[in-house]
């Protein structure tokens, strides 16, 4: 059954043209790239855009994935690089319709059904909002750099291994990084209540 299959084993059908694969591992990662994606651009629409980038960059590219790899290394590496190019542009938005479809022609998978999210009733949204705006306006305020580790140790709940193969750097590198992120975090939350 696909749903207890790895995240290598998916992506590895995914590539000999399992759409169903691929689907599963674009349920199993969609909330967590987009969230990942957001807490380091800070602006939804472009975190959903980007996120919609990612996705069709792994599709694309599933025949030079090594599922002897860690799939969720690979994407998150692919997120975390469009993310930083998003950042860098600063023109990042595209005339993309949401009504468009994200996969080719023959594929019934729309933008619009990319980003949505039907499980989130409006109350939980608004409750979640507040805290939400108060933590994303202090990760705004610290470099590229620790966002991005409090976002994947923290937020996402990742590995320092994962994390460190993800940043490029050693694990001992990540344990350093996100002490000082988040001696950082709490400093700039200080000033701000």
């Amino acid at each position: 059954m696909i749903d207890k299959s790895s995240d290598e084993l998916l992506a590895r059908q995914a590539k000999e043209g399992d759409t169903a694969a691929f689907e599963e591992l674009f349920s199993r990662y969609k909330k967590p790239l987009l969230n990942f994606i957001y807490r380091l651009i800070g602006n939804r629409q472009t975190a959903e855009e980007v996120t919609i980038e990612v996705f069709m960059k792994v599709y694309n590219n599933l025949d030079i994935f090594d599922p002897d790899k860690k799939f969720s290394t690979w994407i998150y590496t692919i997120a975390r690089n469009l993310s930083k190019n998003s950042l860098r542009d600063k023109k990042y938005f595209r005339d993309i319709s949401l009504e468009g479809s994200v996969f080719g022609k023959d594929e019934n998978i729309k933008l619009k059904d990319v980003i949505a999210d039907p499980g989130a009733s409006p109350e939980m949204i608004a409750q979640d909002e507040e805290l939400s705006l108060t933590a994303q306006k202090i990760l705004d305020l610290l470099p590229l750099k620790y966002k991005e580790v409090i976002t994947l140790c923290s937020v996402q709940g990742l590995s320092y291994q994962e994390a460190a193969a993800i940043l490029g750097i050693s694990v001992a590198g990540v344990s350093v990084r996100l002490n000082a992120a988040k001696r950082l975090f709490m400093k700039k939350l200080g000033e701000i209540t």
